[in-house]
């Protein structure tokens, strides 16, 4: 019998120093890499005659989005020693103009998931936005077939259980791969669009269903807390908490809830007003957990396992979800100065820990369960201390008085929180990377075997994934130069750096993880 691989390899890495010459030296060899990534993706897929009944995580659609996304982000890509990619063509070409002939589940009303119609909705919009440069305008419309499968969509979604059967078995119906949260997040981004008149109109309804959409899921996980509560006892019990399988309560990005809460907070901040205590009180309780096993965070509660050696260190599972969920959470300035307590610093510090130490997986460089989906979390976090310290200021300061405290407990954890810290590792990860399966058939072998994803060339197990990860990193290495530039200018950048076109310009092309976000909804899925 073949020896199992180790869950993960040793990581003899180490962290970059931040400095202009190793940004723009990073910058230029990521750009390759996508570039050279998407070619492989391109001649290494079929295209699809019918949308069939995929979803965006495994098969051609997710390919198509991620075509969609560096089409989008072309601006911080241009390489001018390769020739340019039509990243547009690449995409519409995967985006089939059929109706797909799969019935709407009540228990698939996310896109990103497998065997629902709104996959192929999601990515037609998108398509539309694209043929026109990504400019809205009175020449975009949704049409009214696929505003009507959204509108039930939303009416199974507002009256849909905690628990929904799929296959003969209750499952979560709040996730952000199948359930709710994954068709809010599908929401929140057209919602970020404008189109013609009559669309607007003939979708309102839909739109404007956001806010009960909001409540109901919520309510379900205060449903859970209270049935986890029942069978198992108010120890290890959270304010919210959202059933993976009947009688589990994930935690997961994936498959839980920190994919949930990720993705709540990026609806408007007025529809969240309510909530804010509930959501707070979890992410402290998340927190607590994680700095309780040392930085990892366990798959589910009461404990379920793969037979892993150890707790998992990925998106779909463990600590990284918490990290993302931190990064979107220190955005928001009415949460954090309201909600923030130091086990917040203590998770980001032992989580990145343990992110760094088992964060190379021997599955490979997938966002699901691989190298590049580990180092995103670290570039939220990034962008968290480099661009909105002052609201971490803030709530620190909030704390304190609210405990009557003088000083904040950790206060080394603290100080070693920086911009740097976080890019240093994910530019690190990110790089290397590049020494995964598809993709280092174009690199230098590595010393660590990496194994084949299932899905090589697909969004979330393969390289499409890394392609997009590794896009994004772009964006944020060209918005972190130009800030310097403007320090190296003399130019106050606290008051200024929002105004400066140029930084602007780049900021606004990351567009943070596929179907959960982290920046905010952008518009781009």
């Amino acid at each position: 019998m073949a020896e199992r691989p180790p869950q993960y390899f040793e990581n003899t890495l180490t962290p970059l120093q931040i400095n202009a010459t190793t940004l723009f030296e990073g910058l230029q060899e990521l750009r390759v890499a996508v570039h050279n990534g998407a070619g492989l993706i391109q001649e290494n897929t079929l295209l699809p005659e019918t949308w069939g009944s995929a979803g965006m995580f495994k098969a051609f659609p997710g390919i198509a989005l991620a075509f969609l996304r560096l089409d989008y982000q072309s601006l911080v890509l241009e390489d001018h020693k390769a020739a340019s990619i039509d990243y547009r063509r690449y995409a519409l070409e995967r985006i089939p103009s059929s109706h797909p002939d799969t019935p709407l589940l009540a228990s698939r009303l996310s896109p990103a998931g497998s065997f629902s119609p709104l996959t192929a909705i999601t990515l037609r919009i998108l398509g539309t936005f694209a043929k026109n440069n990504w400019q809205d305008s009175a020449n975009v419309n949704i049409t009214r077939e696929d505003i009507a499968c959204l509108f039930d969509a939303m009416q199974w979604a507002l009256k849909n259980e905690p628990l929904v059967l799929h296959d003969g078995r209750k499952i979560g119906g709040d996730d952000m791969l199948f359930g709710r949260a994954g068709l809010l997040w599908a929401l929140l981004n057209v919602r970020a669009h404008n189109f013609d008149q009559e669309t607007q109109e003939a979708i309102s309804p839909v739109l404007g269903a956001i806010p009960e959409l909001i409540r109901v899921i919520i309510d379900a996980g205060r449903q859970g807390s209270k049935e986890y509560t029942k069978k198992n006892g108010a120890q290890h019990a959270h304010p919210l908490m959202y059933a993976w399988m009947e009688g589990y309560y994930g935690f997961g990005a994936v498959h839980g809830i920190t994919g949930i809460l990720t993705i709540l907070l990026s609806c408007k901040p007025h529809e969240l007003t309510d909530y804010l205590p509930v959501i707070g009180g979890t992410i402290t309780a998340l927190c607590k957990l994680s700095g309780a096993a040392n930085g990892h965070l366990p798959m589910t509660l009461p404990p379920y396992s793969y037979g892993q050696q150890s707790e998992l260190v990925q998106l779909c599972h463990g600590s990284p979800g918490l990290l993302i969920l931190l990064g979107a959470a220190l955005k928001d300035k009415s949460l954090t100065c309201a909600h923030w307590d130091p086990s917040w610093d203590q998770a980001i510090y032992l989580g990145t820990e343990r992110l760094w130490e088992e964060g190379l997986l021997s599955k490979g460089g997938s966002l699901c369960h691989g190298v590049a989906g580990n180092a995103w979390a670290w570039l939220l976090l990034h962008d968290c201390f480099e661009y909105h310290l002052d609201i971490l200021s803030d709530a620190r300061t909030a704390y304190l008085q609210r405990s009557q405290l003088s000083a904040l407990p950790n206060a080394e954890v603290n100080q070693t929180l920086t911009s740097d810290f976080f890019l240093s590792k994910a530019l690190a990860f990110m790089l290397h990377a590049r020494e995964t399966k598809p993709y280092n058939n174009l690199s230098a072998s590595s010393d660590k075997n990496y194994r084949m994803p299932d899905d090589p060339y697909s969004l979330f197990e393969g390289l499409a994934g890394n392609v997009c990860a590794w896009a994004d990193t772009c964006a944020v290495i060209q918005a972190r130069l130009r800030k310097m530039e403007l320090v190296e200018q003399g130019v106050c950048v606290t008051s200024s750096l929002s105004r400066d076109p140029v930084f602007r310009a780049v900021f606004d092309r990351q567009l943070g993880f596929p179907a959960l976000g982290g920046n905010g909804a952008t518009g781009i899925f």
